[in-house]
């Protein structure tokens, strides 16, 4: 059972060998035993930064700090992957990923990885409540944002949409932290049962911190990484009035005056409301680097014939996000820095909770004004109201929303959000070729990857 990701996971060296105060910069005491780690505040804190880098990257591997984030993309329609190796998402990208492909063992191993690390470290902390002092119940909090973050992607790859099924079988809920192979044999959960979960999880958050704009603030749970992560899970379960109440609460937040400067050093800003950073001691491995996949032009490149920047309205040359981002090639260009790799990856940014709250309002009774409003504040940060065509005030019903959705395809393209939002509300992927259209239904295979060979060889529960 060399791949029991179950088997496999322990606390102590695996935390602290690539993580700090700032995640990377100091080096970690020679020697330490998991004991050891929970009886210093300086290493519990170290140790609690490890559960950032394992949703971020492992050694050889990335998670949501590169590679399954572009997954994402990959689903839907707006880029193009060309490379045609299954090594660089080929197979997500037509919709065609297998039991057995490393993209699928890659994500979950990781996934549960991190999920068992954040399970291992509350359960050391609930230990070690002395030590951490006025410090537990933050500490807590960030745990359960960790372990809530993981469950949300899986729950996005791996199971029918809610919106479809909220009873549809999703992935096994593992909430104890494992150091054998005793409780390998678990069923899947629910979709709904997981979002519930991760609602749970999040239901206090009081703790968390407020701070906007700081390295610490950014790179670390806050209460509005928190409630956004809660507005999407909601968004997911159509239940807009706590959507609402999530989304409004994330507070203190601005979009930046150049929407270019969220992609530029420090990378964060008074926008940023949750990233992963980069720095040379741990930057993604090959070929799983955000900038890889959409710089280089050999592997993703902007569908400019069929995806949202060939669309009226949507690529306007007086639109900053198109004359910025849209290269002449068909290169993505928000995400430069391929040689090196430090780009920082944003997962929450302000504008995602405004053109969300836009969605929202769409399903309120006379809550139309009130999206058209947010519609305006993100779309006319990057072009000038007098330049655009879109005549927001004229729309209304699934006019309106699918002016909001398609302004989210734009605002977001290559940050990992398009796959999701077709998943989120059952809609068909489509991905129209000049040669081939790919078209996958929720009823078809491919909607959903399958559960990977490495858990259903393990786990004689799984469809119990």
């Amino acid at each position: 059972m060399k791949r029991n990701i179950i088997f496999s996971i322990l606390c102590g060296s695996l935390l602290l060998g690539s993580c700090s105060s700032s995640f990377l910069d100091q080096e970690p005491p020679l020697s330490v035993n998991e004991t050891d780690i929970f009886t210093s505040p300086a290493r519990i804190k170290a140790t609690l930064d490890g559960l950032y880098a394992a949703i971020k990257n492992s050694g050889s591997e990335s998670f949501m700090g590169g590679k399954v984030y572009v997954t994402f993309d990959n689903r839907g329609e707006d880029l193009i992957n060309i490379s045609s190796n299954l090594v660089t998402l080929f197979g997500t990208y037509n919709m065609n990923v297998g039991i057995t492909d490393a993209e699928n063992a890659d994500t979950w191993t990781a996934a549960y990885l991190a999920i068992n690390k954040a399970n291992t470290f509350l359960e050391s902390l609930e230990a070690s409540k002395s030590v951490a002092g006025d410090m537990y119940e933050q500490y807590r909090q960030e745990a359960l944002f960790v372990r809530a973050f993981a469950y949300y992607y899986l729950n996005n790859l791996y199971a029918i949409p809610y919106s479809i099924s909220p009873d549809a079988k999703s992935i096994p809920l593992r909430l104890q932290a494992e150091k054998g192979a005793d409780n390998n044999n678990m069923p899947r959960s629910t979709v709904k049962q997981v979002y519930e979960r991760i609602l749970e999880d999040l239901s206090v958050i009081s703790a968390l911190p407020t701070a906007v704009n700081t390295y610490d603030a950014v790179t670390h749970a806050t209460q509005a990484a928190a409630n956004m992560l809660k507005m999407r899970v909601y968004m997911s379960m159509n239940d807009w009035d706590n959507a609402i109440k999530a989304g409004e609460s994330v507070v203190g937040y601005s979009l930046t005056d150049d929407v270019t400067a969220i992609y530029k050093t420090p990378y964060f800003s008074k926008e940023s409301i949750f990233s992963f950073p980069m720095e040379d001691t741990n930057v993604p491995n090959t070929q799983q680097s955000v900038a890889e996949y959409y710089n280089d032009g050999k592997i993703m490149l902007i569908d400019t014939d069929h995806g949202i920047m060939s669309k009226s309205n949507y690529s306007l040359a007086k639109d900053k996000r198109i004359s910025s981002f849209k290269g002449t090639d068909g290169k993505l260009l928000k995400f430069t820095d391929a040689k090196t790799k430090l780009q920082w990856v944003p997962i929450f940014r302000y504008a995602e909770t405004l053109l969300n709250l836009a969605e929202c309002y769409t399903h309120k009774t006379g809550g139309e004004g009130t999206a058209k409003s947010l519609l305006k504040d993100v779309r006319h940060r990057s072009i000038d109201a007098t330049d655009d065509q879109l005549d927001i005030d004229a729309l209304s019903g699934d006019a309106l929303k699918d002016a909001i959705y398609n302004e989210k395809r734009l605002e977001f393209i290559g940050e990992g959000l398009r796959g999701i939002d077709i998943m989120r509300r059952g809609e068909d992927f489509i991905k129209i070729g000049d040669n081939e259209t790919i078209k996958v239904t929720p009823t078809d295979n491919g909607y959903v990857w399958p559960i990977p060979q490495i858990e259903t060889s393990i786990n004689q529960d799984l469809n119990k």
